[in-house]
């Protein structure tokens, strides 16, 4: 008798990858929603705290969590587009929509933090001509309420951010960061100036505060617009080529391209394997590769060429 017919699902171990990857973003969008209820939820109370009590850090707080409102909606309706199943347009899926909501929700940031400078630039010309500020430790209270909660969310997001590896929970756990050590800052700055009387103290933090928001939002757009623009870490793609090096069959790799789609990898690559190999052992192999790469990461689909060893 001789060989029974060789039959093999090259994408039996992509697959699990596309369905994990829609129940991690489906929590992410239930994570995300949460998120917004607590940034509207601060944002009302330290805006309305900061005009009442005119503490000019903790209205560039609030000018902050407003910004978190927004990258909240942004992340919510790129994790829902992202989670449709693809079409006859979108062969590969709608991944893509994920990172141009954190692209997005960076920009909102940079726009908010200049925002926030701006405001703090004219109060301290007020403050110069005045001379005084009139702020009340009710201010330095909820600045800390604001931090702690933060603090906790951020913490949260972090968690399943890095145990989905998504990068939209990421993104909103460094804005959550960046947010409590805000409102941290915003706390002891408002209660120097109370104990100083040095009330100039109150509004130039918050122009440090802007700027450090800018900071953040620049580097989550910097993160984004390169997995947009089909950009790829060199340290990740030499993790890839070791590890495929690492299979016995596999003499050596020619060439190793990757891209992001979302938080999915797309692998192009060409390895050299003897030159007497038959389609059924290369086919195998290419098994064996996918099999190597699936468990450590996310792939979406992963093209492989054979080219004989010289």
């Amino acid at each position: 008798m001789g060989r029974p017919p060789f039959k093999i699902d090259i994408n039996q171990h992509l697959k699990p990858s596309a369905q994990l990857n829609h129940a991690k973003l489906r929590l992410a969008r239930r994570l995300i929603v949460i998120n917004g209820v607590f940034y509207v939820v601060l944002a009302s109370g330290e805006l309305v705290l900061g005009h009442l009590t005119h503490a000019a850090a903790l209205m560039a707080d609030g000018q902050n969590n407003v910004s978190g409102i927004f990258s909240a909606t942004l992340l919510w309706v790129g994790l829902t587009y992202a989670n449709m199943p693809s079409d006859a347009v979108h062969r590969e899926g709608h991944w893509q929509f994920e990172s141009l909501a954190v692209f997005l929700s960076g920009l909102v940031m940079i726009l908010v933090g200049l925002n926030c400078m701006w405001g703090a630039l004219k109060q301290t010309w007020q403050v110069l001509q005045a001379g005084s500020e009139h702020l009340t430790l009710i201010a330095v209270d909820a600045a800390a309420i604001s931090g702690v909660i933060l603090l906790i969310e951020a913490g949260i997001n972090d968690y399943q951010g890095r145990r989905t590896h998504n990068s939209a929970l990421l993104a909103s756990a460094k804005d959550y960061l960046s947010d409590a050590l805000t409102s941290f800052t915003t706390m002891l700055v408002i209660s120097v100036a109370l104990i100083t009387h040095w009330y100039l103290v109150d509004t130039l933090s918050a122009l440090v505060i802007g700027g450090y928001i800018v900071i953040c939002g620049a580097q989550i757009v910097s993160a984004s617009a390169t997995r947009l623009s089909n950009g790829f870490e060199p340290k990740r793609q030499a993790e890839l080529v070791k590890l495929v090096t690492q299979i016995p069959a596999v003499h050596a790799v020619a060439y190793l391209r990757g891209r992001y789609v979302g938080d999915l990898i797309i692998i192009t690559m060409a390895v050299q394997v003897l030159p007497n190999l038959t389609v059924a052992e290369t086919s195998e192999i290419r098994q064996k590769i996918i099999m190597v790469l699936t468990r450590r990461y996310p792939l979406l689909d992963c093209c492989v060429a054979f080219v004989p060893t010289s």
